[in-house]
């Protein structure tokens, strides 16, 4: 993310294995952030309009895709509320790291 005041933010990293973007799944489906990587790296891209027909045609799919997106999405609000907390409360760091984990 970009700030003017302050150039290029890095708000969370993603390691191996994890969920970059879920703009295919909340209209308007634009991407809203950058991703860069900094190693070599595979990546597995899906058609989101295609998901999304596939899960309205079965409804167990959507469901169980949809579990499993939001979790991703919990834990990166929680990490990002974890790295406001430390921007405002210790000098300006923030905290990164693997976020899919559930809350403990």
């Amino acid at each position: 993310m970009y700030g003017p005041a302050v150039g290029t933010v890095v708000v969370d990293t993603a390691d191996a294995g994890n969920v970059v973007g879920f703009s295919w799944l909340v209209p308007p489906y634009r991407w809203l952030f950058d991703a860069r990587a900094v190693e070599d790296t595979g990546t597995v891209a899906f058609d989101g309009r295609c998901l999304r027909s596939k899960c309205e045609q079965d409804p167990r799919l959507g469901y169980e895709l949809m579990k499993l997106v939001t979790q991703v999405m919990f834990g990166r609000l929680v990490a990002a509320r974890v790295g406001l907390l430390d921007l405002y409360g210790t000098g300006g760091t923030t905290a990164t790291g693997n976020t899919d984990a559930a809350p403990r």
